[in-house]
């Protein structure tokens, strides 16, 4: 099974260009990197499976997580959420993270380590948790696009140098292929990697797990919760209800709100 190539931008078709020229006009950035999954990896990488207990979720002896999910599947689904809103949804994300028996922050200050942010969700998340600032942290441009008849990810130059340890604060693991793409091209052979997410769908989950053992990577996600089903635009849904989403897009709810929740402090 081979869970992605790198792929030239000159090798890609002429719709392929041109959706990867959309989003780096939308974000303004330029990707230094693409890396395909083609429909067959995807396949493999989202396959079902049971869970290894390196996938540790916190809902599972913290019910309090799932009343936090519930005000952000609340949120999340709102056509026009307001100011108090997007509040209510950045605290009970951070409250989620609080709830996770092993803190990002503590993680990040092991010997060692690298911090992996993306942007935009994860960088904003990085910061109200304490993870940035730090001496070795990159908060790269990372976005999938449907291209090529699968998902294609295009990763701007704000990578580190391929490192031994890393700590990967993002908000929600829903195909994964973001990550993926960049434990590839972060992660130097052997390195130890520990992900914190708010959620994480069954499929992400196990493809991040599977992504991690053919790279030959150590890998433990450390998730609020593990649930919901992958849509066709792969956004984590309600498998009985496909409409709803549980989490929507995280950097555009919270981008307006995080300067107020940093000056005034979180609830644990």
């Amino acid at each position: 099974m081979s869970t992605a190539r790198p792929v030239a931008r000159s090798g890609l078709s002429p719709d392929a260009v041109r959706t990867v020229e959309r989003h780096e006009e939308r974000y303004g950035t330029r990707f230094q990197q693409l890396i395909h999954f083609d429909r067959r990896a995807l396949g493999s990488l989202h396959a079902p499976g049971t869970l290894p207990d390196t996938v540790r979720v916190a809902s599972g002896t913290r019910p309090d997580v799932i009343d936090r999910m519930a005000t952000v599947t609340s949120v999340a689904n709102l056509p026009e959420p307001r100011h108090a809103d997007r509040d209510r949804y950045l605290r009970a994300l951070l409250d989620i993270y609080a709830m996770l028996p092993v803190q990002a922050a503590d993680a990040a200050s092991l010997p060692g380590a690298a911090v992996l942010a993306p942007e935009r969700e994860g960088r904003i998340l990085a910061e109200l948790l304490g993870v940035i600032p730090h001496d070795r942290c990159w908060t790269p441009q990372a976005k999938r696009m449907p291209a090529e008849g699968g998902l294609l990810v295009g990763v701007d130059g704000r990578l580190p140098a391929a490192a031994d340890r890393l700590v990967i604060v993002d908000g929600v693991v829903a195909s994964g292929v973001t990550l993926m793409a960049m434990m590839r091209l972060a992660a130097a052979p052997g390195a130890v990697i520990d992900v914190f997410t708010c959620h994480a769908t069954e499929e992400g989950a196990l493809a991040l797990v599977r992504c991690a053992q053919q790279l030959g990577l150590t890998l433990t996600l450390h998730a609020g919760h593990v649930s919901g089903v992958l849509n066709d635009t792969f956004y984590s849904v309600d498998p009985g209800a496909p409409a709803t989403l549980l989490l929507g897009d995280i950097g555009d709810t919270i981008s307006p709100v995080a300067p107020d929740v940093a000056a005034e402090g979180t609830t644990a």
